[in-house]
């Protein structure tokens, strides 16, 4: 099942298999995985003022802080002139290991300790639906 959630090529604003950002494969993971339609945002590395934060109080009050465990949304400040503004989205496969995209690279597996990400994990958060 979580084969076909990696490779998927990185589009800006995309929200299906043939392309996603970060936030569209959350999107597309909680929609094909759980059966969830979380609801929609742009946040990118040029809207750095955009946080989790103000996403939560945007459009949903169903988030809440957790623990690293499957299906959680890990928030994570990726933006070097910003080190920490959330700016990024993946999610959580199991304790340890998440599904990523990034520009220029296609969805890929990796995991919590990884030290090119470890820093940059500002919160784990989980649907409450």
């Amino acid at each position: 099942m979580i084969d076909k959630f990696i490779g998927i090529p990185f589009v800006s604003r995309g929200r299906s298999f043939k392309g996603c950002d970060c936030y569209g494969l959350v999107k597309l993971y909680y929609k094909e995985v759980l059966n969830i339609e979380i609801p929609e945002t742009i946040i990118t590395a040029d809207q750095p003022r955009r946080t989790f934060a103000n996403y939560l109080n945007e459009i949903s009050k169903n988030w809440s802080l957790t623990n690293p465990s499957k299906n959680v949304v890990i928030a994570m400040a990726v933006n070097a002139e910003h080190p920490s503004l959330v700016t990024h989205f993946a999610v959580m496969i199991d304790e340890k290991r998440f599904i990523d995209t990034r520009e220029n690279m296609s969805s890929y597996l990796t995991s919590i300790d990884d030290e090119k990400v470890k820093n940059q994990i500002k919160g784990f958060y989980k649907w409450q639906h």
